[in-house]
């Protein structure tokens, strides 16, 4: 099957800097989750893509870390430049210096698309995304995007910064971002604390978040918890429709980022799917 593989899902590392209150890696913004702290050997990354003849995009993010929080990011990046893939980079962009930035973009070139995080402005985006500092993610998103950078801002839409949508917008616009992209956030918990106090914080669903989003297919009503129990086919499992696996942090192959860190063993993943199992594990680990 790696012959078939044209996307491959990297997680570059367990670390982050930041505490966001619905991230699998902590207990809803306050103290640690119990995983491992480490960071992908550039190596085993190296035999993974090796193995992929058809490959054709590299998408650094995984579950529990932000990829620029790596130790090893630098060389990570080496590799997937070796092979002269296309990146896709998913990061709070908090981390880092302007240098480092502007250096990416010129590695890669066009080859490269990074997807910044942020939340609102400096007022409403560190009430979920703690711990980042909105002003340094605009001056890293600048000198990567001045440097030649294709940048994406990834926007949230929370009750607390629905507010602040358009004027977003507009300033990912001016700031020379090439799209501004929702992101439905269906990880919605009952609690979030502060991660420095342990307070209750209050992180309410946006106003539109039960209404259905037609490109998204059917989703989880949060109020009444209807969701139509089917058996997930191949036709409509979007990893085997992109042709990807999931490697993560450990160097494990897996199906896609939902089994975390269980194997992918080739003779056993058809019945995975067909079975319902990996419609199982989706449900369990995003709630849509």
């Amino acid at each position: 099957m790696y012959d078939t593989i044209k996307w491959l899902h990297v997680e570059p590392t367990t670390r982050c800097n930041a505490w966001c209150s619905f991230c699998p890696r902590n207990k809803n913004g306050y103290g640690l989750s119990d995983f491992e702290l480490e960071d992908l050997i550039p190596k085993r990354l190296d035999t993974i893509i090796g193995k992929m003849p058809k490959l054709e995009i590299v998408q650094f993010c995984g579950t529990l870390g932000d990829p620029c929080a790596s130790k090893l990011i630098n060389e990570q990046l080496k590799v997937v430049k070796k092979y002269n893939l296309n990146l896709q980079l998913h990061t709070n962009g908090s981390l880092r210096n302007k240098d480092w930035w502007a250096n990416l973009a010129k590695l890669f070139g066009d080859k490269i698309s990074v997807w910044f995080a942020i939340d609102g402005l400096d007022d409403t985006h560190k009430k979920y995304r703690q711990a980042t500092n909105w002003h340094k993610i605009i001056e890293n998103a600048k000198s990567f995007i001045e440097a030649g950078g294709h940048a994406v801002w990834q926007f949230i839409p929370f009750a607390h910064n629905e507010h602040q949508i358009r004027d977003c917008m507009r300033l990912s616009t001016s700031l020379g971002f090439a799209r501004f992209e929702f992101i439905k956030d269906a990880r919605y918990l009952d609690k979030a604390y502060d991660y420095q106090t342990g307070e209750t914080t209050d992180i309410s669903p946006w106003s539109k978040h039960n209404k259905q989003w037609s490109r998204k297919g059917k989703i989880l009503n949060k109020t009444t918890g209807n969701i139509p129990k089917v058996k997930v086919e191949k036709k409509n499992c979007m990893h085997l429709a992109l042709s990807s696996l999931f490697l993560n942090a450990h160097g494990v192959i897996t199906p896609c980022c939902y089994f975390r860190k269980k194997p992918f063993i080739e003779n056993e993943i058809e019945n995975t799917i067909t079975s319902g199992k990996c419609y199982t594990t989706c449900i369990d680990a995003c709630g849509s």
